[in-house]
């Protein structure tokens, strides 16, 4: 079995001050804003059908969209995205693209195209590559399941907006879209680093709001 290095609610505060001590962009973030809460998600094709409602809308509209899925499926199962349909799938507020996204993801898996669980056994690359084959899922969708739900230290979600703009407050001086495209300076804890980006960026919109 591969060994992973997974984040927990108990070792991400280590893993993020100990950042801070050697970025000072990230210690500055801790110091203005302290550290954020630890939140993942439950490995399984529920989360990962969420993922693909979040895409390119905000939160509150993917978890909207979510609820009523699950409400009018008695649950979000891969057979039950499969028997569904594409079309019924619709019915629940999923745009055309997605309804296909979810019922492509559950005949997956039904066909034993993919396991979720043999995904959770492989390293970062290959789990993000599985995912990554699956109509929908590009590399954003497959890092933030990979990150999230499989709790992984060293993965980080290319073309993320927030991160985008998180790091490009923080850092200025810096090749903005390629670093926020790769992470790579904060290898091999790029997604302590991505929380605390993220962390960032949402108290900086939300004390700019107010």
């Amino acid at each position: 079995m591969v060994q992973h290095s997974e984040l927990t609610v108990e070792t991400f505060p280590i893993h993020a001050r100990a950042m801070a001590k050697q970025f000072p962009e990230l210690a500055g973030v801790v110091s203005r804003w302290g550290l954020p809460a630890f939140w993942d998600r439950k490995p399984g094709i529920d989360s990962l059908v969420l993922i693909i409602l979040e895409q390119q809308i905000s939160i509150s509209a993917a978890n909207s969209i979510h609820k009523r899925l699950k409400n009018g499926l008695g649950g979000v199962s891969a057979r039950r995205l499969y028997e569904a349909g594409a079309d019924k799938l619709k019915n629940f507020g999923l745009t055309r693209q997605k309804a296909h996204y979810c019922y492509e993801l559950g005949r997956a898996v039904i066909q034993r195209r993919l396991s979720l669980k043999a995904v959770a056994e492989m390293d970062d690359c290959d789990a993000m590559a599985a995912l990554d084959a699956l109509p929908g899922i590009g590399p954003w969708s497959a890092a933030i399941y990979v990150m999230s739900a499989l709790r992984r230290i060293d993965v980080w979600p290319p073309g993320d907006l927030a991160l985008r703009q998180g790091v490009a407050s923080l850092l200025p001086e810096l090749d903005t879209e390629s670093l926020a495209d790769s992470g790579e300076r904060w290898r091999p804890r790029r997604a302590v680093a991505a929380r605390l980006v993220w962390h960032h960026y949402r108290c900086l919109r939300t004390n700019t709001t107010k």
